[in-house]
């Protein structure tokens, strides 16, 4: 027997096919509704059921024939367009960037349904928008969004066209400005850092929705030093353990917040690098070091509060190295049956400990994610990752002691933090990345970009909106640097010296009694890797 299968990217893939199939999808009032939808190539599915013999997407040799025939008109067929005629779309996602709304629209045919981008230019600034379908009416689009939902446990948003029309750039491609990634060498970090970034997982289903990676110093003496990593850095840490505290125990910590692309599922993952000789007592009681280590973080969980339920499950996991440790589970509310899980691993070789935790995700799923930990590029594969940590100077007169980074989607609470400013509200929903350092003569200094993704935006937004509403402060100098105009503070060290750069907006900044003069800033910002 011949076995064909039918793979037809913009209509249906073969599993979504025995799905309908099995579900009686093609009998009754659902037939009418779906020979309506996707009338062109309605026959074609009768006749591949009825050949169909098995019922699991294969078919007879005397299909062929007739398959090859009706490919061709299939072929013909066309995505209906978005316009005035068919004003009603459904919308999956709205992003910032072009190539964020590419993954998207690449799950989307994962899962059978077919999507196209349009880009949106609102005052706020880009908004790329990843929609399905094109109806006349109201009526219509609201069918096809309960059927897609039937099968995508997501909400939909139904989009009119009238509405949107003067901002809408559907054919957009051959103006595209954004670039994928930066052409960067590698940063002057310890090397323990990237021992640390290359250990987490990868999944394109994912993104990084924020991300922090904090050095520690090397005697817990100087613990102060990195002050700007622990009061200022928001962790996801389990309940309990706290960022100064790990810094004490360990070489570097990253963590990670997942985020599915499409159903917003989010997983925490923290990687500790450990430090030798842990003073964590012995406990006598015939289980590994690693599982002493593991439980001696599990007990601090379950000390944080008197619970109606808590659990500790012993479990081991392999990935790049065999992980032993902890399942703690807690209900941290009497009057809700909600559970909090945590796993808590540490490392054969006692080099690393890892948390994972998340509200969304199974424990097979979690679980899953840490068999994945150190089988791939690590966070170097994505490119909200990379293009945020790969703007540090690979090489630079001042080699001050790195001590963090993190980076967070803007949200509108920026915007709201800074009176709803025209400049301020274009940055909501893109990347800001803070990294931290420490130096014997220079103190506690900040680096902060704003990955803004267009560089015509990113003037808009610094010289048209910004720079505007500082030219009148007594305090700040706007200056020529870099072939740009930037904006200075006039003391002796100042507290802040900003510039755009072709994708970002980028400010340095003294912290902390930081002692930055003006050509010091100049030279940084001349070291930083922008392009």
């Amino acid at each position: 027997m011949v076995f064909v299968h039918f793979v037809k990217q913009n209509y249906l893939d073969p599993n979504t096919f025995r799905l309908m199939r099995q579900n009686h999808y093609f009998s009754g009032m659902k037939i009418d509704r779906f020979k309506t939808r996707y009338s062109p190539f309605f026959r074609f599915l009768l006749f591949l059921i009825r050949c169909d013999s098995k019922g699991d997407g294969t078919y007879h040799l005397n299909a062929l024939s007739a398959l090859l025939v009706i490919t061709l008109t299939i072929t013909s067929c066309s995505q209906k367009e978005f316009n005035t005629e068919t004003p009603y779309a459904i919308q999956a996602k709205e992003v910032r960037s072009y190539y964020k709304a590419l993954d998207i629209q690449s799950r989307l045919k994962q899962k059978g349904v077919a999507s196209y981008i349009v880009l949106e230019e609102t005052a706020d600034g880009n908004w790329y928008r990843v929609l399905s379908g094109a109806e006349k009416s109201i009526e219509d689009i609201t069918s096809y969004k309960n059927e897609i939902e039937e099968g995508i446990p997501i909400n939909f948003e139904i989009i009119n066209f009238q509405k949107i029309e003067d901002k809408l750039i559907l054919n957009f491609k051959d103006s595209l400005t954004e670039r994928k990634r930066l052409k960067s060498k590698k940063p002057n970090v310890p090397e323990k850092i990237y021992e640390l970034i290359d250990k987490f997982p990868e999944d394109r289903n994912f993104i990084v929705k924020s991300f922090f990676v904090s050095s520690s110093p090397d005697s817990i003496g100087d613990i102060r030093k990195y002050r700007a990593a622990y009061e200022n850095i928001n962790d996801d840490l389990p309940r309990g353990v706290s960022l100064k505290g790990l810094m004490k125990k360990s070489l570097c910590i990253a963590e990670v917040i997942y985020e599915d692309n499409l159903f917003g599922d989010r997983v925490t993952v923290d990687i500790i690098k450990l430090r030798e000789n842990l003073d964590i007592e012995p406990s006598n009681t015939g289980v590994s070091r690693a599982q002493e280590i593991a439980n001696y973080f599990a007990e601090i969980v379950l000390e944080t509060g008197k619970y109606k339920f808590e659990d500790k499950l012993q479990i081991e996991v392999s990935s790049f190295q065999k992980f032993s440790g902890y399942k703690v589970t807690i209900q941290p509310k009497k009057n809700k049956d909600v559970l909090r899980t945590y796993f808590i691993l540490v490392s054969k070789d006692l080099n690393f400990l890892v948390f994972l935790q998340s509200t969304d995700k199974t424990d097979d799923e979690i679980i899953q994610i840490i068999e994945e930990l150190g089988q791939s590029e690590g966070l170097g594969s994505y490119d909200e990752f990379y293009n945020a940590f790969y703007t540090l100077p690979a090489l630079c007169t001042i080699n001050d002691k790195f001590v963090s980074i993190s980076s967070e989607m803007l949200t509108n609470r920026y915007a709201r933090d800074r009176g709803y400013e025209k400049w301020a509200k274009k940055m909501v929903g893109h990347w800001v990345t803070r990294a931290n350092f420490n130096g014997v003569i220079n103190n506690n200094w900040a680096l902060s970009f704003f990955d803004i993704l267009n560089e015509d935006k990113v003037n808009f937004i610094y010289n048209d909106l910004y720079i505007k509403s500082h030219k009148s402060s007594r305090n700040k100098d706007i200056i020529d640097m870099l072939g740009v105009k930037g904006v200075i503070s006039n003391d002796k060290y100042p507290s802040e010296l900003s510039f755009p750069k072709n994708r970002f907006i980028v400010a340095i900044n003294n912290t902390n009694y930081g002692r930055l003069n003006r050509k010091k800033m100049l030279t940084l910002a001349e070291c930083l890797q922008l392009n």
